[in-house]
Parts: structure tokens; C-alpha cells; sequence
């Protein structure tokens, strides 16, 4: 039987770890759930001081600065372009190592669902280098480098996009308590709505079949929200209706 990948996409707590899992269920195993690796990340805190730091630089912006304010000013900015750097540099890589465990599941005939997909990535470093937490230079640097190392690599047979409002999104950050992410949360925060208005050009222009779904009108953890995920997926992808 052929292998399928199909990639879950979405902002921060659109609901994409619930949905990959609810796919492996519903078809016994015939797709497994390839959940995004991140205790890395975690562990190390990296996450929580990369939210930290841009957030604290973007409370500066726009603020007038006295003589003594201007050394304080850099030391935040440079803080936030580190972890800028920091935080998608390891991510790419993780990332790139999930894709070798994918690319292996695949050969093997396996179908996966996947929380996230690398081709993400570029949403986040695109959104970190339009709000200088990520340096042109260092764009520069990713971009080359994402295009070098992808030759080759499977492609997503299907990307569902998990569309969500910002309030939604920030509703749900609070209920899953989260600590690294409840600066995100607050509600002058854009980092989410700046996510946001990336998302819908990038699903668009990706190259790859896709569905959006609209996670406040279609609630995929009840049984009928499933079941008309699963219809657009077999309507939109031929031969995965054998998964099903």
C-alpha cells in the first residue's frame, strides 16, 4: 500500500498534537501520529527565554530613549536576536532529524500524520526576522540553508492548515497551562497575530495540496467534526480513503 504524509499546521495551540493523534486512532494505526520532538527545548528552558526576550524588546519599541536608556535598549535587542537565532536554529535541526524517522516510516509503507512539518519553520523565522529578532544577515543565512539541506526530502501529500482566531488561540494557551507560553497569552501580545497573518499566505503559495479548517467551526475532538475532516481529506488526497 502507498504511504502517505500528511502534515498538521497551525499557529501555537491551534490544535495540532490533538488532531494528529485523533488521525491515528480513528484509522486503527493505519496512519501513525508523528508528534514534534521538543523536550530538547524545553528541558533547556530555550523556549521560555526566547518568548521572554522578544517580548521584552517589543514593550521597548517605539519608546523614546534618554542617553542612559540607549546601552539597555541594545543589551534587550541583542538578547532577542540571540534567542531569535537560538530558538530556530533548534528547531530547524530537530526537525530535520524528525524528517530522516519520517522519511524511513515512509519506505517502510507506513503513513504518518505529523504535528508541524518542517516547511513551518519558515513562517516562524520569517515572523522573528520582520520583528528583528532574527538579523537580515542571519535570514540570509537560514534561507540558504533550508534550501541546500531540503533536496530530496518527501513532501507533505497533504498540509492541513488549523486556522484559529487569536482569542481562541490565547484561550487555550491559558487552559493547557503551559508556563514558557503564558507570556503569549497577555493581552497586548501580537506574537500570535503576527503568526497568524503569515499563515494564510504561506498554505496558500506552499506548492503542496491542502485543506483549512476553521478549528472554531469545525471541532475535530467530536465524532462528526472528525468524520468531515476525514471526508475533505479522501476528497482532497486520491487512495486515502484505503486508510480510512
Amino acid at each position: 500500500m502507498k504511504s502517505y504524509l500528511i502534515s498538521i499546521a497551525g499557529n501555537i495551540a491551534a490544535g495540532k498534537s490533538t488532531l494528529t493523534k485523533a488521525l491515528e486512532k480513528r484509522t486503527g494505526g493505519k496512519i501513525v501520529s508523528f508528534l514534534e520532538r521538543v523536550d530538547y527545548v524545553k528541558k533547556n528552558g530555550y523556549l521560555q527565554k526566547y518568548y521572554e526576550a522578544v517580548s521584552a524588546y517589543d514593550r521597548l519599541k517605539g519608546t523614546k530613549l534618554s542617553g542612559r536608556d540607549r546601552s539597555g535598549f541594545l543589551e534587550v535587542k541583542e538578547a532577542a536576536e540571540y534567542w531569535g537565532y537560538k530558538i530556530q536554529e533548534t528547531y530547524f535541526l530537530s526537525r530535520l532529524l524528525d524528517l530522516g524517522v519520517l522519511s524511513e516510516l515512509l519506505r517502510e509503507g507506513q503513513s504518518v500524520a505529523q504535528d508541524r512539518s518542517i516547511y513551518e519553520d519558515q513562517i516562524f523565522t520569517k515572523n522573528s526576522n520582520n520583528y528583528e529578532y532574527i538579523t537580515d544577515e542571519d535570514y540570509r543565512k537560514y534561507l540558504d540553508l533550508f534550501k541546500l539541506v531540503m533536496k530530496n526530502k518527501p513532501t507533505p501529500d497533504l498540509i492541513i492548515y488549523l486556522e484559529s482566531d487569536v482569542a481562541a488561540l490565547k484561550s487555550r494557551i491559558v487552559g493547557r497551562s503551559r508556563g514558557e507560553e503564558s507570556e503569549l497569552a497577555s493581552p497586548g501580545n501580537t506574537y500570535l497575530s503576527n503568526l497568524n497573518d503569515l499563515y494564510r499566505p504561506w498554505i496558500m503559495k506552499c506548492g503542496f495540496p491542502y485543506l483549512i479548517i476553521d478549528t472554531e467551526a469545525v471541532d475535530f475532538r467530536t465524532k462528526d467534526g472528525l468524520e468531515q475532516v476525514v471526508a475533505d481529506i479522501v476528497r482532497t488526497v486520491p487512495g486515502t480513503e484505503k486508510l480510512f
